[in-house]
């Protein structure tokens, strides 16, 4: 498939104003392809931000949410897996559904181990009246709720895995980032992001889950759409403490529509103050060589990577590049335990998602990233996320020894395929 721009989003691109009408086509629809996903969405606000590091404080926010929500609770995560943490979740999901709140749960099926080693989990969730959907990634390719799923003869999954992470309660506040329902990333292991947003953002999210929802075969609602997209959302008054212009980027492979690599590309292309970045899986080489240049060109270029990185394999190819970095101005820091999250501050522009920085995320995973142009979210994103990230990693050093520049070099050379 060729690929083609996809980023600035186009005139005929959905804007939050427009979200419910477009689902309401999508619902409308028999079934929903691949190609109907490659939706171009138009910059909107978020009347708030919070951008949170780390599980101990974004579960608990999110936990909180679900157990206020009234209507509808929307899930899409590409790992749930039992733990501490995921009974939690089943608890409070299960209270809401007793309650008559609509609870739906989209994951990946090979991210969450739904036929392996979560299968006890996914039938307590179903037990607790729970609809869930996956993507099968592997084949074969399921659709439709776990329990009375059938076979889909297109295969549109196969090879396509769904690495976005979200959640979108009662239509009113959303949550985008990279953490799965896990333990690790709920002790000292992973460090993760989940960024809270509010506002007209939250139509285009409720849109994106709707649409792969029904992609996946989910049964659609049964009743009109309003309480979904509550019409207050869309307004921003005067008096809003934050009115940061927000883009939902929704990579789709299979089709060429990649938003989100083409909005990175870009914007390290124009950077001119300032590059931070924490990404675990730095390996894609047009993205290493849009750092490079920019560090050359002189932009203040800093970059956090996990000390203890899982799996290891991108790592290595990320550690070839080390010394041109270094060379160039690069500060590289190492963090002591996995840090998992996916954030870059580009002037005043922030992406906040799950999108790595290899070519599994940036071309063959579906993902889903907010790009915030605002020098407030970025000023905000810097404070919450990049300081204590910063404060406890150590910086990087060139490799030295043969064997491993051997494995880096070779890790380099297959690096699109990692």
């Amino acid at each position: 498939m060729k690929r083609h721009v996809a980023y600035p989003p186009g005139p005929d691109a959905i804007a939050a104003k427009d979200a419910r009408a477009a689902t309401e086509r999508l619902l409308a629809q028999s079934r929903v392809s691949r190609h109907d996903l490659t939706m171009s969405l138009a910059a909107t606000q978020s009347t708030s931000v919070d951008p949170l590091l780390h599980g101990r404080r974004y579960f608990p926010r999110m936990l909180d949410d679900i157990a206020a929500a009234t209507d509808s609770i929307h899930l899409l995560i590409y790992g749930y897996k039992p733990g501490e943490i995921g009974t939690k979740f089943l608890e409070v999901l299960g209270e809401k559904v007793r309650a008559g709140v609509e609870v739906r749960l989209q994951v990946d099926a090979i991210g969450s181990e739904v036929d392996l080693g979560s299968r006890k989990l996914f039938r307590s969730l179903r037990e607790a009246g729970i609809v869930i959907v996956a993507n099968d990634g592997i084949l074969p390719d399921r659709d439709g709720p776990l329990g009375k799923r059938w076979l889909d003869w297109r295969f549109d999954d196969f090879g396509h895995f769904d690495h976005r992470k979200m959640m979108v309660v009662d239509g009113r506040v959303a949550y985008v980032g990279g953490s799965g329902i896990e333990d690790h990333y709920n002790d000292e292991r992973f460090y993760d992001v989940m960024c809270r947003v509010t506002g007209p953002i939250v139509a285009q999210l409720q849109l994106v889950f709707f649409a792969s929802w029904r992609f996946q075969g989910g049964p659609p609602p049964s009743g009109p759409l309003e309480p979904y997209f509550p019409a207050d959302t869309l307004e921003v008054g005067a008096d809003a403490a934050l009115t940061a212009r927000t883009t939902v980027l929704w990579n789709v492979p299979g089709e060429g529509h990649h938003p989100i690599s083409d909005a990175i590309e870009q914007s390290l292309a124009e950077a001119q103050r300032v590059i931070h970045i924490v990404n675990p899986y730095i390996a894609d080489r047009a993205i290493l060589a849009g750092i490079l240049e920019a560090a050359r060109r002189g932009v203040e270029t800093r970059i956090v990577a996990p000390g203890k990185p899982t799996p290891p394999y991108p790592a290595a190819a990320f550690r070839h590049h080390y010394e041109r970095l270094i060379d160039a101005g690069v500060t590289i820091l190492l963090h002591p335990q996995m840090a998992h999250a996916k954030v870059l501050l580009i002037d005043d522009r922030v992406f906040i998602g799950g999108c790595n920085l290899d070519d599994l995320s940036l071309f063959r995973n579906d993902e889903l990233d907010l790009l915030f142009d605002s020098p407030e979210v970025a000023e905000l994103t810097e404070r919450q996320v990049f300081d204590e990230l910063v404060g406890m990693s150590v910086p990087a050093t060139v490799p030295t020894g043969r064997r491993e520049k051997v494995w880096n070099a070779a890790m380099d050379r297959v690096s699109r395929f990692l």
